[in-house]
């Protein structure tokens, strides 16, 4: 009896139809994600006049404000529990802020200026983490499995590359309906409605419907000093963020720079277009991952997409103006390997949580995943390291603004090569990586036997209280 208690708190399977529902907030998450990263710098410095440093200043601080806002939701999901769950009241808090944060921040009033700007962005931050936290950690919790990890992670990233898609197709309708260019301050518009009705839609199906884990023995006694200490001692936890930080800043350094290379060095009218058709190839391409998944493990998987992706950087770096078909094909080769980057390291994390609880004897994924939250977001910030860089050269965002061979070289030196020097260290951390799926299976039938063993303490003690 105490072992199938122990394994129904452990392992209760979680249902393919769920696994899609927990999925679907990546849709709207994605939706919000897009406009921000690539449209953003683009409309505040052309469109409204914030100076392109200060863009950049703003975006890169962000993270410091994160290293206070991150430790603490995360560690709040870990140690608190309603009535409604650990994880979904701190979704549900944040989703509202979140909705009011993006359509603010997108439709920026005339007067506005780099104070908007930082409080709008930040404010956006701190929706955003009350939100991707918990939601994360709650992913890692709805199944102990090695490979139904991957595929809830792959669910998400579905759906993520689904909103990725439908955003990309909001500037390309913009441009045919313009018949050419439009100004990035009117896509930054348009996005604003759907959040704002999408979003709560989404996430009230999500909250409904997805169960959250029960309570495990030993849930939240860890307190935060400890936690800290112990996520710190955690070597695989600190090569994960470090391949995290490699990976993710410098494709976030990479996707600032994307539609300034995109129109001003090969020339590219209807970027749009271009985004959805990378979107595109990265939905059809996540099986493929899958599968490769599955048959080399996640981290050899991820390495494979880093070559892939360094390959292309370098022919890009290549390219010059109206070479428009050779980019689109590695534009797309790259769209293929987009998933991969994403979903993957989540899912090598999840493992990774269940090194902390086989020695604290706690399920602390929130905090887990929110040191991994902010890493990401430093890195993220990267990309606003990017813009100062392309400014020392004299690089103007202004409407028909002319550029030297000189600023279009160095243009495509941080948007193509910079990158790919960070894959090169971040590749054999991810090709040694050590917790392969066999080595993770006896990890898991070491926590289960140890759940047996408390669960049986439990059984014996409350019998002794009865008597």
């Amino acid at each position: 009896m105490a072992e199938a208690q122990a394994s129904g708190v452990r392992a209760n399977p979680i249902s393919r139809s769920n696994i899609w529902i927990y999925g679907s907030l990546g849709f709207p998450l994605a939706l919000i994600g897009y406009p921000l990263g690539v449209w953003l710098p683009r409309a505040y410095s052309t469109d409204v006049g914030v100076d392109l440093s200060m863009i950049g200043l703003i975006i890169a601080a962000a993270a410091l404000f994160d290293a206070f806002t991150d430790p603490l939701i995360g560690y709040g999901s870990d140690r608190y529990r309603t009535r409604f769950g650990r994880r979904k009241t701190w979704l549900a808090a944040g989703i509202p802020l979140l909705a009011l944060a993006f359509w603010m921040l997108l439709n920026p009033p005339i007067t506005s200026g780099v104070a908007y700007l930082a409080f709008w962005y930040l404010f956006l931050r701190v929706g955003s983490t009350l939100v991707t936290i918990p939601y994360a950690a709650w992913g890692a919790e709805l199944s102990p499995d090695y490979h139904i990890r991957t595929q809830v992670s792959s669910a998400r990233e579905k759906f993520v590359l689904l909103g990725l898609i439908g955003a990309a197709m909001v500037p390309f309708i913009l441009e045919q309906l313009a018949g050419g260019g439009v100004p990035a301050l009117d896509v930054l518009n348009a996005f604003g409605i759907l959040i704002v009705i999408i979003l709560p839609v989404v996430a009230v199906v999500v909250l409904n419907r997805v169960p959250e884990p029960k309570r495990l023995p030993g849930e939240g006694r860890v307190n935060i000093f400890r936690s800290l200490k112990l996520m710190w001692k955690n070597g695989m936890f600190r090569r994960v963020l470090l391949i995290e930080v490699l990976v993710t800043g410098g494709e976030s350094f990479r996707n600032t720079l994307s539609l300034f290379f995109m129109q001003d060095v090969i020339g590219i009218r209807l970027a749009g277009t271009y985004y959805a058709l990378y979107f595109a190839m990265g939905l059809a391409a996540i099986p493929v991952w899958d599968w490769i998944a599955k048959r080399l493990g996640k981290h050899r998987s991820l390495a494979v997409a880093m070559v892939v992706v360094s390959i292309t950087n370098v022919a890009m770096f290549t390219l010059s103006k109206g070479q428009t078909t050779e980019f689109l094909l590695l534009f797309m080769i790259k769209g293929f390997c987009f998933g991969a980057f994403s979903y993957l390291p989540r899912a090598m994390l999840a493992d990774v949580v269940d090194l902390d609880t086989a020695r604290s004897g706690d399920n602390r994924a929130g905090s887990y995943f929110a040191g991994h939250g902010f890493m990401t977001k430093c890195a993220y910030s990267l990309g606003g390291v990017s813009l100062p860089l392309l400014a020392l050269v004299g690089y103007s965002t202004a409407v028909g603004a002319e550029h030297t061979d000189l600023q279009l070289l160095w243009l495509g030196f941080l948007y193509a090569i910079v990158p790919t020097i960070s894959f090169i260290f971040a590749f054999w951390l991810t090709w040694t990586w050590p917790l392969t799926s066999d080595r993770h299976a006896r990890l898991r039938g070491m926590l289960d036997r140890k759940a047996v063993r408390i669960a049986r303490r439990t059984d014996g003690n409350r019998g002794s209280t009865i008597l």
